[in-house]
């Protein structure tokens, strides 16, 4: 019924997942991809967040020290800019550089490995279409990519409420403090909240992840029609390859058919086996195997044999063990050397009687 009806019960075969990784069709989490991202990024930034604080306040010495020592002179702000500006990308481009580092590892792990899929660049003008794209809203994926936002936030907030609720005292001791010690506090409360965030996000990043892959696996399922058709795609029809093996070996015989007029000598059953042999010491060290057959193609080698006058010997053991022991083509092994040439030896002086004759 399944195989009627057209339901894909069969799991993917090698051959179609290349296929759909060639088109850029792999399982992917963008998720992941973010976490992964905003981990990196906040691991950076802490770590340079001591250098950026110096260069920052140092900025403001410099620019406090020039308008102090200007005495009504202009101050050059296009210096000012620059230098700011340069201090900026001294700060930025670290930051950028992990996040771009991070953001490409991650996406090549999650592809198995680098790809570049031309037709993914080549624009669809079918997703312009407002009909079409409304549909979209209401697909089984695109309600569960809406309820992973709206829990992703949810989690986002209740992570920062809990951790401002474990510092509820501390902030109540802020009217004590410092502005200094205020910032310092703060600071690490959002640091806190943050990279709690953000493991808790990567937990669920790779249950995504496991989602995504299971719901590929399922999307890339097959029927068993579509199973038949791959293989006869791959392997070729059965019928057309046994047409072709069958003109093979009707070619072979025919070529095998041929050389037997050139053959020294046919070794028969004498029924059900013939094996030509020649022997030309110029193109081998010994006999070669030129044809055989068994049954309605010994007949024919023996036919052809006695019409261009090829002696014919009856040997049911030699012919029997040669037929199974030596293709077409081959130099006859050695422990046939005795028996061939026996049997070369006795036509050679039959040969040399009928001349004396």
């Amino acid at each position: 019924m399944s195989e009627e009806s057209g339901e894909k019960t069969e799991e993917a075969s090698g051959h179609k997942l290349s296929q759909a990784r060639e088109k850029g069709q792999v399982p992917k989490s963008q998720e992941i991809s973010a976490a992964v991202v905003l981990l990196a990024g906040g691991f950076l930034l802490l770590l340079l967040a001591p250098v950026g604080w110096d260069r920052v306040v140092g900025i403001y010495r410099h620019i406090y020290t020039l308008a102090a020592s200007s005495s009504g002179q202009e101050l050059d702000f296009l210096a000012l800019i620059r230098l700011a500006l340069k201090e900026s990308l001294i700060l930025i481009l670290p930051l950028a550089l992990a996040v771009l580092v991070a953001s490409v590892s991650i996406n090549i792990y999650q592809l198995g490995g680098f790809m570049m899929v031309a037709s993914a660049l080549v624009p669809k003008l079918d997703k312009l279409n407002f009909i079409a794209g409304f549909g979209r809203m209401f697909k089984l994926r695109t309600l569960v990519d809406c309820v992973k936002s709206v829990f992703k936030m949810t989690v986002i907030f209740l992570m920062g409420y809990l951790v401002i609720r474990d510092h509820l005292e501390d902030f109540v001791l802020m009217v004590d403090m410092s502005a200094l010690a205020i910032s310092h506090l703060v600071l690490a409360i959002s640091v806190e909240i943050f990279f709690k965030t953000c493991l808790l996000l990567l937990i669920l990043a790779i249950l995504d992840y496991a989602y995504q892959r299971w719901q590929f696996m399922q999307d890339m399922k097959m029927t068993k029609q579509e199973v038949k058709d791959e293989y006869k795609q791959i392997e070729g029809d059965p019928i057309i390859k046994s047409r072709i093996r069958q003109a093979q070996k009707e070619a072979s015989k025919k070529r095998q058919l041929n050389q037997v007029p050139d053959a020294d000598v046919v070794v028969t059953n004498p029924t059900h086996y013939a094996v030509a042999l020649l022997y030309d010491q110029s193109q081998a060290p010994a006999p070669v195997v030129v044809a055989k057959g068994q049954d309605f193609m010994a007949q024919r080698i023996k036919d052809i044999a006695r019409e261009a006058k090829v002696p014919i010997v009856e040997n049911r053991p030699l012919a029997q063990a040669l037929y199974r022991a030596v293709e077409v083509g081959q130099v006859i092994p050695a422990e046939f050397y005795k028996a061939v040439a026996d049997v070369l030896s006795y036509i050679y002086r039959v040969k040399g009687r009928k001349k004396r004759g």
